[in-house]
């Protein structure tokens, strides 16, 4: 891991969140996306010199939470300068900062994988790509969620004030879902070509969540196209396979990095 990257991103991370926060009800300022692109920028150069180590490459639990905030953080960036989600970059630039001083400050055991087929990365770094786009949507159904509750509640001020019209945000939501499905559909994929023994590599139980994740989501998309299916129905579905995703990817690494 380079320290002086990472700390110069943490730097940055701040100088954008503070300046973000000061906009809060206007568009993307350019000084603030361009300080969020040098942030992005020296958060690439920690996460992946942190992961592509002499030994082989380091997957461990905060080395994959790192890139996994970074990548979130710069598909936000770049989907801000055309949809209005530069308010989800306050607590996303706080989080991947975090990200950060875990990976300088929690020593953990390495995780090297040595000498591996340019299949098996594939299917790494399409695992990668959509748990990073499935966490964004989990975020948007959320924040649709309290959106929609305080509109409810006639409540005007605060979010609702700040955030695009709701028909708005349920459109990016479904962009977003659709993204996700089509990733962790080749992620499976790839794995399944790839992956020789899932059980000798405890990779069994991450395997059966991301399938339980991909039919949820399959149900959900086949109930938006056919039944019309939007709002609450939606957010939960999103939610239920955002949580499967998580157990069986975070919840496998913890498991076999701390536990066992």
């Amino acid at each position: 891991m380079n320290l002086y990257t990472s700390i110069a991103a943490i730097i940055f991370y701040a100088i954008a969140t503070s300046m973000q926060y000061r906009a809060l009800n206007r568009h993307l300022s350019k000084a603030s996306l361009m300080t969020g692109l040098a942030a992005s920028l020296c958060h690439a150069m920690a996460a992946f010199t942190a992961i592509n180590t002499e030994n082989g490459m380091d997957l461990g639990v905060i080395q994959v939470l790192s890139l996994i905030t970074w990548l979130i953080c710069l598909i936000i960036l770049f989907a801000s300068m055309h949809r209005p989600l530069h308010s989800l970059l306050i607590p996303l630039f706080p989080l991947a900062a975090i990200s950060l001083i875990a990976e300088i400050f929690i020593p953990e055991r390495q995780q090297l994988l040595q000498h591996q087929p340019l299949g098996v990365l594939c299917h790494i770094l399409l695992s990668i790509l959509a748990y990073s786009v499935l966490t964004i949507a989990a975020t948007q159904a959320i924040v649709l969620a309290l959106q929609d509750r305080m509109l409810r509640e006639h409540h005007l001020k605060g979010l609702p004030s700040i955030l695009p019209p709701l028909q708005t945000m349920e459109a990016m939501l479904f962009e977003l879902i659709w993204a996700g499905f089509l990733l962790l559909t080749l992620a499976i994929v790839t794995g399944g070509i790839y992956v020789d023994d899932l059980l000798a590599q405890h990779l069994i139980h991450k395997t059966v969540f991301s399938v339980l994740s991909w039919v949820l989501l399959a149900i959900l998309l086949c109930g938006r196209v056919a039944l019309g299916w939007r709002g609450k129905v939606a957010i939960r579905w999103t939610l239920w396979a955002f949580a499967c995703l998580l157990l069986g990817y975070l919840g496998t690494k913890i498991a076999l990095s701390i536990i066992v």
